[in-house]
């Protein structure tokens, strides 16, 4: 299961004049790298969760499940499928109807039901994926700002391109419920 991020929303979780008030920042000399700290945590909380924070299209390439059927996702919320296509043994594509490939979004976790087909040499479905900012849980905003904070306190020790570098304990606590495990 290969992802390539085709399109990203623009909209972070978390604005550059939230993180600046919780950073009790007054000046603007800092906002290029605020900026680029709330980017990077959020994609460590995306990593950790699973959870896509903002409205993204992606392009899934993966090997379908014999004679269709369910696939797990590693991200989530699926929003709907944009496109899908299987590829034969020739390598020809062939179109499959969007409409007949089912999402199904839990709690900790994203599937999709395929129909049936042959399609021995792989798919590739395009996803729409994500969370309108509004829809963040505020669990998820406070961690964000929490590792925002935590990064730009130690930008000194760590270069910015390596952020955050730690993740305390309590934004894995507020992150925890929201982590898919499996045994």
């Amino acid at each position: 299961m290969i992802w390539m991020e085709t399109e990203t929303g623009a909209a972070e979780p978390v604005g550059l004049a939230e993180a600046k008030g919780f950073l009790r920042l007054e000046h603007d000399g800092e906002d290029a790298l605020v900026t680029r700290l709330i980017a990077a945590a959020r994609e460590a909380v995306e990593a950790e969760t699973g959870l896509v924070l903002r409205v993204a299209r992606a392009r899934l390439a993966l090997e379908p499940p014999a004679g269709g059927g369910r696939i797990e996702l590693s991200r989530r919320p699926v929003r709907r499928v944009v496109a899908a296509e299987a590829f034969d043994v020739a390598g020809e594509a062939m179109t499959i109807d969007p409409a007949g490939i089912a999402v199904r979004n839990e709690p900790l976790g994203a599937s999709l039901r395929l129909p049936a087909m042959a399609a021995p040499n792989g798919l590739e479905l395009d996803l729409e994926l994500g969370l309108d900012p509004a829809a963040v849980p505020e669990g998820v905003r406070q961690a964000i700002l929490r590792l925002v904070a935590a990064a730009f306190e130690t930008r000194a020790a760590v270069p910015a391109a390596m952020q955050p570098a730690v993740m305390p304990p309590f934004v894995r606590g507020l992150l925890a419920p929201l982590r898919r495990v499996r045994l």
